[in-house]
């Protein structure tokens, strides 16, 4: 794991976020394309990994208490031709490459405008296709798996909706993220070597996590999915506790993700842990504000995801289906330089 793509990627993680805060690059033309009074309802909008990201934010809003409404939608939906804009809508579009193929057709099929994007490459469909475009920064990306990407468009996703509401505690929670991203790196490799047991790879796994954390839930399970190459599903604290478990058994591994204040925690863990699933707790989430530990949970989840992934003989950072993934997701078809 510790010398993997995905593992140097995770270590730049805290540079890349930096870069993307001190640039701060389109995020007031974001916000003023947001905050403009007839805004009635914000479509955030995403595949996969952007998706979530999308979620955490919309999640975020629900505990801020102002401004227009906040909608999480994966790009899919958006971009069906029977989802109907309704006046005052505006879009938020999330994708690092900004060549997702539902999000440029969601916009392309007549998304209101003005259009926002949070991107990597201001030269992409999407980049051109906007109207106001916040940058993040990617240092590198040596694994098909997003890291930098996705702490840098929650980051600018919180600076934007902290500035469209007023609210600038929430403005502001990013500004510590670097810092909190080396203490929760500099953990997680050698946490991830010792909590799972590296004879028996889980058949099935799940992960949960309460509030914002619950973004960070799905996002678990699709690293499991796509780098450990393992069957899992996120879900919500309560959610793990009541539905969940009802498929567990001692061949099934639980990642639960720990963040302050989620009151349904320890209640969860220890009914999971009754049915004899491996209940395996994350760290990284309860040293920030939980509305950004989609970004502090990532190291340990990236490196527990490696750990089973070697256990189970698959390439961390070029899974066997990337092809397919490309040809059916890209506007070209083909990875993004």
């Amino acid at each position: 794991m510790r010398t993997s793509g995905l593992w140097l990627d995770v270590l730049e993680m805290p540079e890349a976020l930096q870069r993307t805060l001190d640039a701060n690059a389109g995020v007031d033309d974001a916000i003023a394309v947001l905050r403009d009074p007839s805004v009635r309802r914000v479509i955030a909008t995403g595949n996969g990994a952007a998706y979530y990201v999308a979620f955490a934010i919309a999640l975020a809003a629900l505990e801020s208490g102002s401004g227009p409404e906040l909608v999480a939608l994966p790009a899919g939906v958006v971009a069906d031709p029977r989802f109907v804009w309704r006046e005052g809508d505006r879009l938020l579009a999330i994708s690092s490459s900004g060549e997702f193929k539902d999000v440029v057709r969601a916009i392309e099929q007549g998304a209101p405008k003005p259009v926002v994007a949070i991107t990597a490459n201001a030269d992409s469909t999407l980049g051109r296709l906007a109207d106001a475009v916040a940058l993040q920064t990617v240092l590198h990306q040596r694994a098909i798996t997003h890291t930098q990407a996705l702490a840098g468009a929650l980051a600018i996703g919180l600076r934007i909706w902290g500035g469209v509401t007023g609210d600038t505690a929430l403005a502001r929670i990013p500004d510590s993220g670097p810092a909190a991203l080396d203490a929760a790196i500099a953990m997680s490799a050698d946490w991830a070597e010792s909590a799972f047991d590296t004879t028996v790879l889980p058949v099935a796994a799940a992960s949960f996590g309460g509030g914002p954390a619950w973004s960070s839930a799905l996002e678990t399970a699709l690293l499991l999915k796509e780098i450990s190459r393992i069957p899992a599903e996120g879900a919500e604290t309560r959610e793990g506790a009541t539905s969940v478990m009802y498929g567990l058994n001692p061949q099934h591994l639980v990642l639960a993700l720990e963040t302050t204040g989620d009151p349904g925690f320890t209640e969860a863990v220890d009914v999971c842990r009754a049915t004899g699933a491996n209940v395996v707790v994350v760290p990284g989430g309860t040293a920030v504000d939980r509305r950004f530990a989609f970004a502090t949970l990532l190291p340990a989840t990236s490196a527990a995801s490696g750990v089973l992934a070697n256990l189970g003989g698959h390439d961390i950072d070029n899974p066997t289906w990337t092809d397919a993934y490309y040809a059916t997701a890209r506007n070209s078809g083909k990875a993004t330089p």
